[in-house]
Formats: C-alpha cells, sequence, structure tokens
C-alpha cells in the first residue's frame, strides 16, 4: 500500500485541480481505505483494498457525470479525511467518537469545494497528497511538519502556475 499513497500522494499535490475526476477517485480510495481499516475493524487487506477501490470507481464515475454531486461528496470526503488524521496526529479520539471529527470536517470540506471550487480544489487536493505523502515518511514530528508545509506550498504554487489563464496574467 505504501507505493499507492505515494503514487496518490503526488498526484493529488500536484494535478488535483487539472484532473477533477482522479481527485474524487483518489480521496474516495484514501478516505475509504483509511476508514475501513482504523474504523471498520476490516482486517483482510485484500477486502479493503477491494472496498477502496469500489469507492474510487464510484466517485470517479459520479465526478464525470455528475459534477456538483462529486463535488460536495469530495468536499466532504476530504475535509473528513483531514479532521481525522489530524486528530489521530493531536492524540484522537476514542474509536467510538472518531465520526465527529470526520462529520465536521467533512460538512466544511463541502461547503468549502462547493462555493469555491477552483481554490479550494487546489487547497484540499495539496492538503490530502502532503498528508498522503508525510505519512509514508518516519521522521521527527517537528520534521514532518515542515515536511507537510513545504509539500502544501509546493503543491499549491504548481497547481496555481497550472491554472488557465496563469501565463497571460504574467
Amino acid at each position: 500500500m505504501n507505493w499507492i499513497s505515494i503514487l496518490i500522494g503526488l498526484v493529488l499535490l500536484f494535478a488535483g485541480r487539472r484532473l477533477f475526476w482522479l481527485f474524487v477517485a483518489m480521496v474516495g480510495f484514501a478516505s475509504s481505505y483509511h476508514f475501513a481499516q482504523h474504523i471498520g475493524g476490516i482486517h483482510s487487506p485484500f477486502l479493503i483494498l477491494v472496498i477502496s477501490i469500489a469507492a474510487g470507481a464510484v466517485g470517479a464515475v459520479i465526478a464525470i457525470f455528475f459534477q456538483k454531486v462529486a463535488i460536495v461528496m469530495a468536499g466532504f470526503a476530504t475535509g473528513g479525511y483531514i479532521a481525522m488524521i489530524l486528530f489521530g496526529q493531536l492524540g484522537g479520539l476514542p474509536a467510538q467518537m472518531v465520526w465527529l471529527p470526520y462529520g465536521i470536517g467533512g460538512i466544511i470540506g463541502a461547503v468549502f469545494l462547493f462555493f469555491v471550487f477552483g481554490w479550494a480544489l487546489i487547497f484540499l487536493s495539496t492538503l490530502t497528497g502532503a498528508t498522503l505523502l508525510v505519512q509514508m515518511v518516519a521522521f521527527t514530528f517537528p520534521v514532518e511538519i515542515i515536511l507537510f508545509i513545504a509539500l502544501v506550498i509546493a503543491g499549491a504554487v504548481f497547481q496555481t502556475k497550472a491554472m488557465p489563464g496563469a501565463r497571460r496574467s504574467q
């Protein structure tokens, strides 16, 4: 799973805005993988992988055919995933309460992505990509924070430069 997380993290970090359907699929995959493994109590790696691939595929199809619905779903999944990871890093909550930060983060992410689509997509995709990449390294806490911030800035700058019209305004 490490190489898959690294690949997903890099794509989200640098191409999340350009490939919206892929962003939705990858966030669906990563979120359901983490959720099934840590909250769902599923111990079969194969079953977790199948569930995650199915969630990603459903997300991609919805993103292609029902973009507004996909925007809300992707915002919810991304906001929930980031909130769940942050609460886990800050000491966490009992397993019965993990849904609370996921739900609150999900609502914030859904509203944010729906109303400020372009910039929110850059922000959420870089946060998610950086989170996935930082989880793959084993540094001390301060180094992980510095790496996370550097990745978010690099991803945001790259995606902003790749936006349509970015070259004309310079």
